[in-house]
């Protein structure tokens, strides 16, 4: 993410275009994402260290790793000669292997999404799009298999990195 800081405004570029946003404003749809109260969002936003921000391309590359991990980990499940230790009634191995194949392909699709934002030719359009990409990964979370792959903490940290992600990037959409 391409972000110079002064004070509370912060530009970003994405497309060839630099976005002029407020701290506040981040602030303000982190909180409203995440329903953590406004001096919650604040500490949180603010203790962002440089070291911790990525550019667009850096997210996204990550995120398609990770996702193709997920994706080639589900393919190897063997539903018909094994039984895994995270199943339970309520978690068939057929579910669970199609929720964790869900989840790499999301994440797939979220990274991919942040590469577009990092090139010349992202649009508005690109933005909102990510934001719904956001969404739908940040849903994935609720699945049954997940409790399986993370532990709490890690889905807290994922979940409040990707609503800064978006805060950041909503903020972006109404700078202008």
């Amino acid at each position: 993410m391409n972000r110079l800081i002064t004070g509370a405004i912060i530009t970003i570029v994405i497309g060839g275009t630099a976005f002029t946003v407020s701290q506040a404003n981040i602030v303000k749809h982190f909180a409203d994402d995440t329903g953590l109260t406004q001096q919650q969002a604040e500490e949180y936003v603010s203790g962002i260290k440089d070291e911790d921000l990525a550019s667009f391309d850096e997210v996204g590359s990550d995120y398609i790793d990770e996702g193709q991990q997920l994706v080639g980990n589900a393919s190897e499940i063997d539903c018909v000669n094994y039984k895994y230790e995270w199943e339970s009634a309520g978690l068939t191995c057929y579910t669970g292997k199609a929720q964790l194949s869900r989840i790499g392909n999301d994440e797939i699709a979220l990274g991919q999404s942040y590469i577009k934002l990092g090139s010349d030719s992202a649009s508005k359009e690109d933005i909102s799009k990510t934001i719904e990409f956001i969404d739908k990964f940040n849903s994935d979370f609720d699945l049954s298999i997940v409790s399986n792959i993370y532990n709490r903490s890690e889905i807290d940290e994922i979940k409040k990195t990707n609503s800064f992600n978006k805060a950041l990037l909503k903020a972006t959409l109404e700078s202008e």
